[in-house]
This record gives structure tokens, C-alpha cells and sequence, in this order.
């Protein structure tokens, strides 16, 4: 079973890097194994982000999947240019973009020592593209209003509230545009969230309708539910099933009581018996008590053979 929200969030087919903050999963501290003593990725994999510590990262991301947003710094190439993110790692407050020219060209590793020695060895043609991850620091949020694109050099949130019935934290985020203020405007606007895909379910041909799951399929028979016998007369072995049935009763009836649920040996059962038999005791004293209760024991049976109810003993 899972054990949390990422656990949860993995079974069911969700990515979290790809979505919307829920929760505050990645504030939780690392295992023993793994973290920033883990296994060394190989260097041709992908550039691997520092280890940053649980208390040097960002709780409320400002910044989600599909944001548009400008690279303030970087290397010449990069610097300045608008890219949409296409995921987030909230563990190392770093981003990846979207856009091919934001990642880091690599050549593939070598084959066999040697190759690269060889005369049809081509450096340019072994190189590959592969994604290279910004700090959210480098990074600015692009606002749009009126048909146009402005920088954002601020964002602020509002105060952070719980969604009973998304499972989630929600907020606002406010965001400083310098080129929209004015004597009589302020430069604060609120930008909306983007839209997060939502998994979808298709239909298939053997799915069931879903006005014909709500549709009730089975209803009890109740007509025979007073044929039962009452408490008194159920054995003291739970598994053997109830004697003396009369015609006609409900098949349930005749299985163990532990099959049905055990409800004479349910632990609110046996603790009303147990306030019982201390309400006698104290009453009628212990040994009293006791004969008492066997009394009323014999005349239920002497009842149940005879094929009649056992009328309720008035111990006072």
C-alpha cells in the first residue's frame, strides 16, 4: 500500500514534477540510503543538480509546468530568451524548460577505448541534446495583459489554504510588474495558475455504465427476518451455527456467526454482557448471580426445544 502522498501520487500514474504543488512532500528529509549520499549517476545521463538541504528549499513555488518565464542568466546563448517549463524538481529548486535550445549538447561516451582514435570517428555526429535544469533564482515570470508580455521582477503569494475536497494547499500569486505601474495604477497583478492535464479515462467496451453501477442489483429479502431466533439461543461456540431453526428462516442463518460478522461476539456485545453481569453481581451478589443465570440459560433451551421463544427473566 502506499505510504504517502508520493507514493500515492506514483501508483496512481500521476508525475509530481509535471503538476501543480499539492503538498509539501519534498520538505521531507531523505533516506539513509540515496540523497547526497546516493549512487553517482553516470555523467552521460544528464547533468545532476547539487544536493540541497531540506531547509534551504522553497515551501510555496511560485513557478509551475507551463509557466512562461525569461532566463536572466546565463551563458549568451541562453540569456534573455522566453521558455515554458516543462517540469519542476522542488528537491533542488531547479526548473527544465521546454524549448531544445535550453539543453546541454553532449557527445555519447565511447563504445570501446580507443574509438575515438579511429579515422571514421565523427564527434559532431556521437553529440546529443539532453536537459539541463535552471535555478528558479535565474528565472522571471512572464505576465500577460492586453495582448502583451511583461516581466515580472517580484512575486508574493497570499496567505496559504487547505482544499478538503482537491487534498490540496491552494494560494495566490501576485506578481510586481514594473511596466504597468503608474501615479494611479499599482504594478501588483494577479497571474492565474496554468491549467494542469488532468488524467483521463477512456471508456472501453467491456466498462460498465455508470447509471448501471448506481442501480441497485440486489435487494434483501427481508419477509424472513422475523423467523430468527433471538440472542439467548445462540451457542456459546461461535462457530457452530445456530440450532433449532425454523422453517423457512433465512439461509444466512444457517452458516457459523463468525461467517456473518460475529456480532454476538462483537466487542460491543461482550462488553455490554460484562456491564451486565456486574450490575447483577452487585445487585444479587456473585454466587446468586450465577444461579440466576443459569436458571434463565435452561429455561431458553427448554423454550428452543419446545419450538417457542424464550420469554425475558425478570431477575428482580
Amino acid at each position: 500500500m502506499p505510504r504517502n502522498s508520493r507514493d500515492l501520487a506514483v501508483s496512481l500514474g500521476r508525475d509530481l514534477s509535471r503538476s501543480l504543488q499539492r503538498n509539501l512532500e519534498h520538505l521531507r528529509p531523505p533516506p539513509t540510503r540515496g540523497g547526497k549520499m546516493g549512487m553517482p549517476i553516470p555523467s552521460h545521463f544528464r547533468p545532476q543538480p547539487k544536493f540541497v538541504q531540506v531547509k534551504d528549499r522553497v515551501p510555496y513555488w511560485h513557478f509551475a509546468p507551463g509557466d512562461r518565464v525569461k532566463l536572466v542568466k546565463g551563458d549568451e546563448r541562453v540569456k534573455g530568451k522566453v521558455g515554458v517549463i516543462e517540469r519542476v524538481e522542488r528537491e533542488t529548486n531547479r526548473v527544465y524548460l521546454a524549448e531544445p535550445e535550453f539543453a546541454a549538447k553532449k557527445r555519447s561516451p565511447n563504445e570501446y577505448p580507443g574509438q575515438q582514435t579511429e579515422p571514421t570517428f565523427n564527434p559532431t555526429q556521437d553529440t546529443y541534446s539532453t536537459p539541463r535544469p535552471f535555478h528558479i533564482s535565474n528565472l522571471r515570470l512572464q505576465v500577460r495583459e492586453g495582448g502583451k508580455e511583461y516581466t515580472a521582477t517580484r512575486v508574493r503569494r497570499t496567505q496559504v489554504g487547505w482544499d478538503p475536497v482537491e487534498r490540496k494547499y491552494v494560494w495566490k500569486r501576485l506578481a510586481l510588474v514594473p511596466d504597468l505601474a503608474g501615479e494611479e495604477a499599482s504594478g501588483w497583478r494577479q497571474v492565474p495558475w496554468p491549467q494542469e492535464e488532468k488524467p483521463t479515462l477512456v471508456k472501453g467496451a467491456l466498462d460498465a455504465a455508470e447509471e448501471e453501477i448506481l442501480r441497485p442489483s440486489w435487494t434483501p429479502d427481508l419477509s424472513s427476518l422475523s423467523l430468527a431466533p433471538s440472542s439467548s439461543t445462540a451457542p456459546k461456540n461461535p462457530s457452530r451455527p445456530l440450532p433449532n431453526l425454523a422453517e423457512g428462516a433465512p439461509p444466512e442463518l444457517r452458516v457459523s456467526q463468525l461467517d456473518l460478522g460475529g456480532a454476538y461476539w462483537s466487542r460491543a456485545k461482550r462488553q455490554e454482557r460484562f456491564q451486565e453481569k456486574k450490575a447483577r453481581e452487585a445487585q444479587y451478589g456473585k454466587i446468586r448471580s450465577n444461579e440466576l443465570r443459569r436458571a434463565a440459560a435452561r429455561m431458553a433451551n427448554a423454550s428452543a426445544r419446545r419450538g417457542g421463544r424464550a420469554d425475558e427473566i425478570d431477575l428482580a
